[in-house]
């Protein structure tokens, strides 16, 4: 669907934090399908590890978990720092709730979003608040308050010496505020194609009656992009809890074209999934790529006619073929004009 690139090319995500923060589950458990219960017999990480993530033209880039501490960054000349940093598009730093005061933490931030600004001033950066559960469970407001506390010390000085794009996300491995931080984070990969594919899904939205509509890589659950209204994290949720659903019937019942069992996802052009919420909603699943699905929520007299619906993703699909032949971090792609015309169904 796209021209893909070698390995060494694609984007970078680096997740840095303290020894013990969180950020090595926050990898196994959304790009590695670990349970949150397995991540507490987890070692250490003591070197880099670097975890490629190439499943369809779209969802490609690699993530490196680097040691507690950061003494990779620190430890390494100029012009290792350099090479490793210039296909950097976002470093995650994993702060933990349970860490108060905070002081090394954020002395830790600091210095390596100071130095990676340095090299890279492209980069962005997410701070992961994370382990806001466990036996000391924080309320909303209390999560508020330790957000607003971070951000505050981190940026006090650091507005002063660079201008950096930082965003804080509140995060646990044991609900879906992990997946949709990664979300955010993974989305800004795709800079020049994200507002395309918003288009493309607001277009898809007004055409065929939804009221929600997100793009899923299938395995990590994390979604590629939505259309403009807000993100409610109870539809994200609910979306996010087919595709386990669909996943799970598929690996049970589906059969691989030769008519045996499958092993792993629906891999089909044709695979779908209708649930019907006690709501009067339904949530409609359709694969659009390898690994790849669309998700919508839409009211269920919306549904009426569904062959005009499955015509609109049918164009949307094409459209999502358009946008990426343009590599991942290539010039921006124009708007593509598809094959045939979305359809309205009102």
């Amino acid at each position: 669907m796209a021209n893909m690139e070698e390995p060494e090319e694609l984007p970078k995500i680096l997740l840095c934090g303290l020894q013990g923060c969180g950020k090595t589950s926050i990898l196994k458990v959304v790009f590695h399908k670990m349970s949150p219960h397995e991540t507490m017999f987890l070692e250490s990480t003591s070197k880099v590890d670097a975890v490629a993530v190439t499943r369809n033209a779209i969802v490609r880039f690699n993530v490196m978990d680097f040691p507690g501490g950061g003494s990779v960054l620190e430890e390494s000349s100029e012009t290792d720092r350099q090479e490793m940093l210039k296909s950097v598009g976002v470093v995650v730093f994993v702060i933990s709730a349970q860490e108060e005061p905070y002081h090394d933490a954020l002395a830790l931030a600091k210095k390596v979003i100071e130095a990676s600004h340095k090299i890279n001033p492209k980069i962005s950066f997410d701070i992961l608040i994370h382990k806001v559960d466990g036996d000391n469970f924080y309320s909303d407001d209390q999560k508020t308050e330790i957000q607003r506390d971070i951000h505050s010390k981190l940026t006090e000085d650091l507005s002063e010496k660079i201008d950096a794009q930082i965003a804080f996300h509140c995060t646990s491995i044991y609900d879906h505020t992990v997946f949709e931080a990664m979300s955010k984070v993974v989305q800004k990969l795709i800079p020049n194609q994200l507002p395309i594919l918003e288009q493309a899904l607001d277009m898809l939205v007004s055409n065929s009656r939804m009221e929600k509509a997100y793009l899923f890589d299938v395995v990590s659950k994390v979604y590629i992009a939505s259309d403009s209204l807000p993100v409610d994290l109870t539809s994200y949720e609910l979306c996010a809890d087919m595709i386990d659903v669909v996943i799970d019937v598929s690996c049970i019942y589906g059969l691989a074209e030769d008519g045996n069992q499958k092993a792993g996802l629906p891999a089909d052009a044709k695979s779908s999934c209708v649930i019907q919420l006690n709501n009067g909603r339904l949530l409609y699943l359709r694969e659009v790529d390898k690994c790849l699905a669309l998700v919508c929520i839409l009211r269920e007299e919306n549904f009426d006619r569904q062959y005009l619906l499955d015509h609109n993703i049918k164009v949307f699909k094409e459209t999502l073929a358009e946008i990426f032949k343009v590599p991942v971090g290539g010039k921006e792609p124009a708007a593509p004009e598809a094959g045939e015309s979305m359809i309205s169904t009102t």
